[in-house]
């Protein structure tokens, strides 16, 4: 047993034995003792180690969980970063075409405001001009009465006034795009208007012209002489573009803005026609685009620079829109949106062709004469006096008033007055005639202006005249007008 110490006393050899004995007995036991504190160690980190083990197994397996859950969070990140750059990127587009037509809708919006300027300026002109064409247009009249119709003056006359007449067309355009030229409506279907327009003007080319326009076309409300003009100036400019020849396409559809809609157009929610215009020509370069709509803007060598600008300026009177697309070599397109009216029964379109008699018609009788301007007055008199009529002048509706009033108590009553429509600063047509016809409800009232397209001129029954005549305007034209309401 260690650590069992023998007794002796002895110091002899025995002693010295026992003594040794018991140092090594307790060297032994101390060493066992160890041994056993080793081995309880031992079987204690072996303890610790099996379950360092176990815990590293399960760390491992923990982690192997927590790789595979970071390898879907690393997709699913990958995938949502994926996602929101798609976003981003079509947020990016998005905005940067908003912007576009922001500025595109500024662009229009500044035209729109140049065009109004220059209307009001161009409607004044074009008046005065028209009073001037009169003077012009009318004593040629006068002079080819007296003249021969074979002899070489005559025929500088008959070229003298067919250069008034154009120049009056040109007035026309003017008047269009100016206040005066405010459109005339009526409710109708325009797949003939549009058809017989490019029949016309193409007629005689070497273009031709294809149609695609859809049979149930919602009706619309325009002024079929100014949308007449309008297709015509963009034919005319298409096959302009085609010197070779070609196809004018014409498509014509209905178009629905819905609330909200990123239509570039600055048009109202509501229907619409769609009328697309197309050719394959030489196309319109990029820096054109921006002022193509400009007054007297042209890219052509003749021409007058007037035709898009009348045509955008009738189409925002119709409460539309225009807009171009185009590019060098390919061709040009032009949109035209037109408010429609599904539901709503159309009249019949159709444009009366009015040809004017160079058969001059006599009369007899009195008739007054109301216009501000002294050489109008003279010249209406010498056409009057040559027709056999009495002539009589006022300068403005008070005085017509008057003189009216006056030949009805002498009982010998003018047989018709031949009203300006605009007095400056004074009473003009439209409220002399109210007067004149409380004055005698018989009246013959014939109005005349220098503002063509004004509503009076294309309705001027329902403002109490009884004939219309616009400046400048012939003899001829004025003597059947005289025969006919008398």
């Amino acid at each position: 047993v260690l650590g069992v110490k023998v007794a002796f006393s002895a110091r002899d050899e025995i002693g010295e034995i026992g003594t040794v004995f018991n140092k090594m007995s307790e060297t032994l036991l101390q060493k066992d003792t160890a041994l056993k504190d080793a081995v309880k160690i031992e079987s204690e980190y072996a303890l610790k180690l099996k379950k360092a083990n176990s815990e590293f197994k399960r760390l491992n397996i923990e982690l192997e969980k927590a790789n595979k859950a970071l390898e879907t969070l690393n997709a699913d990140l990958e995938q949502t970063v994926q996602e929101r750059t798609t976003a981003l990127v079509e947020s990016n587009i998005s905005l940067q075409k908003e912007i576009d037509e922001k500025e595109k809708m500024k662009n229009e919006l500044i035209r729109i405001e140049k065009l109004e300027s220059i209307g009001l300026l161009a409607g004044g002109i074009a008046h005065d001009f028209n009073n001037i064409l009169s003077v012009i247009i009318g004593n040629i009249s006068l002079v080819q009465m007296h003249s021969g119709t074979e002899d070489k003056v005559a025929k500088l006359l008959l070229e003298t006034e067919k250069s008034c007449f154009r120049a009056r067309d040109l007035t026309k355009q003017l008047l269009t795009f100016s206040k005066g030229g405010a459109p005339v409506t009526k409710l109708i279907n325009i797949t003939e208007l549009i058809k017989e327009t490019v029949i016309f003007t193409l007629r005689g080319s070497n273009v031709g012209y294809e149609f695609s326009i859809a049979p149930d076309l919602f009706p619309v409300k325009v002024d079929e002489g100014q949308m007449n003009q309008v297709i015509s100036n963009i034919v005319i400019n298409a096959s302009h573009a085609m010197p070779d020849g070609g196809i004018v396409k014409i498509k014509v559809r209905n178009k629905n803005i819905e609330p909200g809609s990123t239509f570039i157009a600055p048009l109202k929610t509501g229907h619409y026609i769609q009328i697309s215009i197309h050719d394959h020509g030489i196309g319109i370069d990029k820096k054109d685009l921006q002022t193509i709509f400009d007054p007297y803007f042209t890219t052509k060598t003749k021409g007058s620079g007037l035709g898009l600008a009348t045509s955008h300026s009738i189409i925002k009177k119709h409460e539309g829109f225009i807009a171009v697309k185009s590019q060098k070599i390919k061709g040009t397109t032009f949109h035209i949106y037109l408010p429609a009216f599904p539901g709503e029964i159309e009249e019949i379109s159709g444009q009366a062709a009015l040809s004017t008699a160079e058969q001059l018609f006599k009369g007899h009788g009195k008739v007054l004469i109301m216009d501000d301007e002294g050489p109008i007055r003279e010249l209406l008199g010498a056409m009057l006096t040559h027709l056999g009529y009495e002539p009589d002048f006022a300068e403005d509706g008070v005085e017509a008033c008057k003189k009216y009033l006056d030949s009805m108590a002498s009982k010998i009553k003018f047989r018709a007055v031949i009203i300006d429509l605009t007095i400056p600063g004074g009473m003009g047509g439209k409220e002399a005639v109210q007067e004149i016809l409380k004055i005698d409800l018989e009246a013959k009232a014939i109005v005349s202006s220098g503002y063509s397209n004004d509503p009076v001129m294309s309705d001027y029954k329902a403002y109490g005249f009884a004939g219309v005549v616009s400046k400048p305007f012939k003899m001829q034209e004025l003597s059947a007008v005289l025969h006919k309401i008398l």
